[in-house]
């Protein structure tokens, strides 16, 4: 990988806004782009003696922290394809949508992270918000960082809601185990074969995923990524999780939710019919919405 010069800005709080995509937080390490979709609820104030009934404005008690949900996209992605499903939860609570590190406006990685890296990064800008109860909602590769996170900084989470959730081995038929054996023999023996006109970038593009040919300065992050089992990592998570996966995924199946679920302690799996890995976002959209708004009306409360 390139060597990426490490952009280090002071540590700040979450800058706030209300309706432009602009806003960034950092804090040591790689520049670290959020996007903050404030909470549209009245601001209310939480009494001493009592429950949150007060309006801000009546002088009494201190102000309410909003739930918070923390957006992580999925690789190749940015916080733009999250976008449309965390307009749809703002009343009462805090959205802070991420460019992971590497992608969209954030900074590159200074070294070849794993998700471990990711996660210790987000726990860092995490502690620069008030702790109030919090969400982690994460795509893909988003979902293999939240995991991370809450294994690693379980002080930090309340709950993960991932979306076709990555980081087990797949399964695999007795023929897609011969068939991915053979692909990998015919990878080693033609990458060395410059004289008969395969190049090594040549068969590995031939050969690898779309996200492996167009990972480019990122392409050693994505293959200690793709690489990782979190098996010990999910079985370390405390915190209640809610797994969702597209009926029709073939990229993180849903029998890997099913494995997932034996992991977690505290899981309730949704497979959503007809759906992809991908649509689950666009299509299904409306159905996650309505997945998440549930789920947090268990962490958060009515």
């Amino acid at each position: 990988m390139d060597s990426a010069t490490q952009t280090v800005i002071p540590q700040t709080t979450a800058d706030t806004v209300a309706s432009s995509p602009s806003a960034t937080v950092a804090n040591g390490g790689p520049y670290l782009h959020v996007v903050h979709l404030p909470d549209t609820a009245p601001a209310r104030r939480t009494a001493a003696n009592g429950p949150d009934t007060a309006p801000a404005d009546a002088g009494v008690g201190t102000p309410r922290i909003a739930p918070q949900i923390i957006w992580a996209h999925g690789w190749m992605h940015t916080h733009a394809n999250l976008l449309p499903l965390a307009n749809t939860c703002t009343h009462g609570r805090d959205n802070y949508l991420l460019d992971m590190p590497g992608f969209g406006r954030s900074g590159m990685p200074p070294a070849t992270w794993g998700t471990q890296d990711y996660a210790d990064h987000a726990a860092a800008w995490l502690r620069t918000l008030p702790r109030g109860k919090r969400i982690w909602v994460g795509h893909s590769f988003g979902c293999r960082v939240g995991l991370q996170l809450a294994a690693r900084h379980p002080d930090l989470l309340d709950g993960l809601f991932l979306m076709a959730a990555a980081g087990l081995p797949r399964r695999r038929t007795p023929m897609e185990k011969f068939t991915r054996g053979c692909r990998i023999a015919a990878f080693k023996t033609l990458k060395h074969l410059n004289w008969l006109g395969f190049g090594a970038e040549r068969v590995r593009r031939f050969f690898g995923s779309a996200d492996y040919a167009n990972a480019g300065p990122l392409r050693p992050v994505f293959v200690s990524v793709v690489n990782e089992n979190l098996s010990d990592v999910a079985a370390r998570v405390a915190c209640p999780v809610h797994l969702l996966y597209g009926e029709n995924d073939t990229e993180t199946p849903p029998s890997m939710g099913q494995d997932f679920a034996r992991l977690l302690a505290h899981v309730h799996l949704l497979v959503l019919p007809r759906f992809g890995h991908l649509d689950i976002l666009t299509a299904g959209g409306h159905q996650a919405a309505y997945a998440l708004d549930t789920f947090c009306e268990e962490i958060f409360g009515g």
